[in-house]
């Protein structure tokens, strides 16, 4: 029954990976290291520039998760550290220790030139000779992410990665119910006088499937013809097996 059903769902969700497979690539794009973490840039600004201003206009723009304005104090902190790394004989200008930081958290749904828009707004904001912006960073996370041998497959193979991991797991499942399924066809055939029972079973199963997402996916404007062909070969390839003479095995 188990088995049945996983054969039953799998299969479902083969076909459906095949006629849509634009929400497949859609749903890797969502899952990719860059997607899963907030972007961010770090802005510097002087004294001239009124801060609260530039954080309203910039709150306003769309993606924006969240801005984080660093206290004087922490400034000032980290810029003394650096000067007493640099030695006694370097001064520290107090118009120096007037400039403020910014962290501009973005959404990671925004794309590459959306991102690029945000930050180019914060420098047209508070003008180019009064403010500086680093470029656009990931946390460090996401470094790690990329170096997982999974997401570097993902990178490489997309939406196919995914459907190929559906097609091995429908196949192992085919495997694991055929016995079970040409048994029960083995016994309605000899008792009930039919022919080819697991074949004409299998075939109205997997074929109201692929009718069924193929409606779907020419109704939502994802079908293409090459996909639906892999569906179609891998589904009769497999089919064939029913047609074959089978010959009682104990089942345990």
């Amino acid at each position: 029954m188990i088995r049945g059903f996983s054969f039953f769902f799998l299969s479902c969700l083969l076909a459906f990976s095949l006629t849509h497979r634009s929400w497949i690539a859609q749903f890797v794009e969502k899952i990719s290291p860059e997607k899963m973490a907030n972007p961010y840039f770090v802005a510097v600004i002087d004294p001239t520039v009124n801060s609260m201003r530039l954080t309203k206009l910039v709150n306003s723009l769309p993606g924006v998760v969240a801005i984080q304005e660093k206290s004087n104090d922490e400034n000032e902190t980290k810029i003394h550290e650096l000067v007493s790394q640099l030695g006694s004989d370097y001064q520290v200008s107090s118009d120096l220790l007037q400039f403020k930081s910014i962290k501009f958290v973005l959404s990671p749904s925004l794309s590459e030139e959306s991102l690029a828009f945000v930050r180019q707004q914060v420098i047209k904001y508070g003008g180019q000779t009064h403010v500086n912006a680093t470029d656009i960073k990931y946390p460090e996370v996401t470094e790690l992410m990329k170096t997982n041998p999974f997401y570097h497959a993902l990178a490489d193979y997309g939406d196919w990665l995914m459907i190929s991991l559906l097609g091995i797991f429908w196949i192992i499942s085919f495997w694991l119910v055929y016995d079970a399924f040409r048994a029960r066809s083995y016994i309605i055939e000899k008792f009930q006088r039919k022919t080819d029972v697991a074949a004409k079973i299998l075939a109205s199963g997997l074929g109201a499937i692929v009718l069924l997402f193929t409606g779907s996916g020419v109704f939502n404007g994802t079908m293409k013809f090459f996909d639906l062909v892999i569906l179609l070969m891998i589904f009769s390839i497999f089919w064939s097996f029913s047609l074959k003479n089978w010959k009682w095995k104990s089942l345990r």
